[in-house]
Formats: C-alpha cells, structure tokens, sequence
C-alpha cells in the first residue's frame, strides 16, 4: 500500500470503525468491501490503530512543555539583553574616545580662530559649532558641548597667571565606574597627542588647586611625570581619584 492508498484507506475505514465497531465493519465484506480488502493487506503490527477513537489523536502540547519552553526562551532573553547593553557600553566609550580625540586635534588645528586670548575664561563651543567641527559624539547645546555621557566640554582661552589658563579643554564629570573608564580615554586622548600638548592636570573644586600635572613632550625633564610615558595603570590610579564633591575635573592645556 503505497503512501496515497493509505490515507485515503485510514480516513475512510476509521470512520467506519468509529461509527459501527471494528468487528461489525471487518465481518461485513459485502457492505465494506473495500476497507475488508485493505485491513487484510495493512501491516499486523499497525491495525490497532485502526481502533482508537479519532478524538484520542492529539497534536498539541502539554502545560508544562509549553512552561519549559517560554522558561528557555526568558533565559535566552536575559542573556541576550545582557550582551546587547555591554556592546552597546562599549560601542559608546569607544564613540567617546573617537570624538574626544578629534574635538581635541580641530580645535589645535584653529587656533588663529578663536581669537586673541583674553582676561576672563571664553569658552569656543560657538565658534566649533559654526565651522562645523564638533565630531558626531559630541552635543552642542545652549553654546556648550557635551560628551556622548553628557559630560560638559569646554575648549577655551584665557589670558591668566593660573595654571589652567591659557588655551585648553576642560572636562568635567562625576566619580563613577563608568566615569572612570570616560576618565581613562581623556587621560590616554592627552597622551596620544603628548607632542603638541603642554601638560594635563587635575582640579580639585573643592580646594580649587591642581595635582598630578603631567607634562607634554616640550616640557618633559627627568623630574617630571611625562604623558608619553604613562602605563594603563598610571592611567587608571589618575581616574581613580575625584574631590571631595565626587568630581574629576581635567584640563589638557597648550599654548
């Protein structure tokens, strides 16, 4: 019995069966011929099926199949999520570094642009802003910029005795596990152009007073901490430290 001659066998014997009786329908060769002649020539072994009852044929499943599998499904999820927002932490704080470290390098570059340096602190997010270079990373808003993290940015001049002074970019942000690692790519941003930078140091808003200055290329002295030569765990002991308001403020100064 081919695949055809069975189906057609099956849906119409079990109809018979289910409605007179095996018994009846087998013994009846003159009314049912044709289910007499395949029930003979159907395998041994596969006639009882011919017995049960059609709504005793189920295809469905079970609750607790149906709970082991949406159980499954939530793990995976749970996973899936995880892994998503870890790539996507580090897909931000490499879009941190890039921009950072192209916001740094435009405003070296334009220097005879922001004009001649004067006594009070001008901060030359506008004029980045309309030559159009604040890298993709970087927001402009109300004539400041901020960072991927919203951190605030200021590129500046200022014509003063201070430290902080003269031309430079001033970072500010809050003490956390993730600040710190924003913390590291300003740090290793510095050290990366130590050529054309002054020095980086640290403000503490608090004392309003400097720490942990480290100098550029033109200024290196073997008693001095040089940025060439900072490892990642020299950068990371920086970062590891903020003021006594939980602050870490840099400033990554030429001139």
């Amino acid at each position: 019995m081919n695949l055809f001659d069975f189906f057609n066998f099956f849906s119409h014997a079990h109809s018979e069966i289910a409605e007179n009786g095996a018994d009846k329908v087998l013994s009846s060769e003159e009314e049912n011929p044709s289910v007499q002649k395949a029930y003979v020539n159907f395998p041994t072994s596969r006639k009882s099926a011919l017995d049960v009852p059609l709504y005793t044929i189920s295809s469905g499943r079970s609750m607790v199949e149906m709970l082991g599998v949406l159980a499954i499904i939530g793990v995976l999820s749970v996973g899936a999520i995880a892994g998503y927002s870890k790539a996507m932490m580090k897909y931000k704080l490499n879009k941190h570094a890039e921009s950072f470290n192209l916001l740094l390098n435009y405003a070296l570059q334009n220097l005879s642009t922001f004009g001649a340096k004067q006594s009070d602190i001008v901060d030359h997010a506008v004029i980045l802003h309309k030559l159009g270079l604040i890298p993709d990373g970087i927001t402009y808003k109300n004539e400041h910029l901020y960072d991927i993290f919203g951190n605030r940015i200021d590129v500046y001049t200022n014509d003063s005795a201070d430290v902080t002074y003269n031309y430079g970019i001033k970072i500010e942000f809050n003490s956390s596990s993730l600040n710190s690692q924003v913390c590291q790519n300003v740090v290793q941003t510095a050290k990366e152009n130590h050529v054309n930078i002054k020095f980086l140091t640290r403000y503490d808003s608090v004392e309003g007073t400097h720490s942990g200055t480290i100098v550029g290329d033109a200024y290196c002295r073997a008693s001095r901490k040089c940025l060439k030569d900072l490892s990642l765990n020299d950068i990371a002991d920086l970062c590891y430290q903020s003021d006594a308001n939980g602050l870490n403020v840099f400033y990554i100064v030429w001139d």
